[in-house]
This record gives C-alpha cells, sequence and structure tokens, in this order.
C-alpha cells in the first residue's frame, strides 16, 4: 500500500516538475530577433540575403563571398507542400544582397496559424535558421526551420 502511493506521489512530482516529453510552446511573435520576414499587416514580406553567414545542414558559409553563386532563392514552407522548385515562390533579388516575396497572409493560411518556412537556394542548398532567431521550431522530425504567426 505505502510503496503505490509512494510511487504515486514521486509521479505527480515528475510530472509537475517539467519532465514530461512535450516539447516547451514557442513564443509566438515578431520583435527584431524574428528572422526571415517583416509583417506588413495583411502580407507578409519575406526576406533572404540580410545576414552575413548562412548555414547549410552542419557547414557554415560566408555568404558575402558567395553572392555570386546564387542564382535562385525559393521558399519553401508548410503553405506550399515544401517545394523548393514552386515557381509561385521564387524571391525576387532587391538589390546587391537581398531577395524578397511577399505574400498574402489570406494565401498562405489563417489568422492566428503558424507556418514554417525555409529559404532553399538553387533549388538545392535548405537554409537553416540562424542560431539567434527567436521563430524557429524543431518538430517530431527533428528538422528546424523558421516560422511566422498569420
Amino acid at each position: 500500500m505505502h510503496k503505490i502511493v509512494f510511487a504515486a506521489t514521486i509521479l505527480t512530482v515528475i510530472t509537475l516538475s517539467g519532465f514530461t516529453n512535450r516539447p516547451e510552446a514557442p513564443k509566438l511573435y515578431q520583435n527584431n530577433m524574428s528572422y526571415g520576414y517583416l509583417d506588413k499587416g495583411d502580407s507578409i514580406e519575406f526576406r533572404f540575403g540580410e545576414q552575413k553567414t548562412i548555414k547549410v545542414g552542419l557547414m557554415e558559409i560566408d555568404l558575402d563571398k558567395r553572392r555570386a553563386d546564387i542564382k535562385q532563392v525559393n521558399l519553401a514552407g508548410d503553405f506550399n507542400g515544401w517545394s523548393p522548385n514552386n515557381p509561385q515562390f521564387i524571391m525576387k533579388k532587391k538589390d546587391d544582397k537581398l531577395y524578397v516575396l511577399v505574400l498574402s497572409k489570406k494565401s498562405i493560411g489563417k489568422k492566428e496559424e503558424i507556418k514554417k518556412f525555409k529559404f532553399v537556394l538553387n533549388g538545392t542548398y535548405w537554409i537553416e535558421p540562424p542560431k539567434e532567431a527567436m521563430n524557429k521550431i524543431t518538430g517530431n522530425d527533428r528538422n528546424t526551420n523558421l516560422y511566422v504567426k498569420l
């Protein structure tokens, strides 16, 4: 009898102490550490190229030294089936460094939804979120993506 009560008490303490398998919910807001987009009210302006370095897999690359190698930047996310070559999601080169794509919020989801995304260079290289980005989330598949809250 004492063993059952003791075991139940331990289980309760462990559960209340946060030792569960559930991941902590991300903080869902845009601030100056949100990365990869600007909220424009009814639309989202996705942005790539402002950073100095990028990470592809485990390899860190000095973007300033490799900008000439970028032929195309695409946006891939859960709103387009993670398609790295969808022509509707090709970003436009704005200047020497910056690529942008403006999408209406309605075209990518419903109000208050969380939408995950990544940038894809030359149809092949999936860019990892920078470590300082506050708007990144790791899924059950262990992939880390950026996100935007609509």
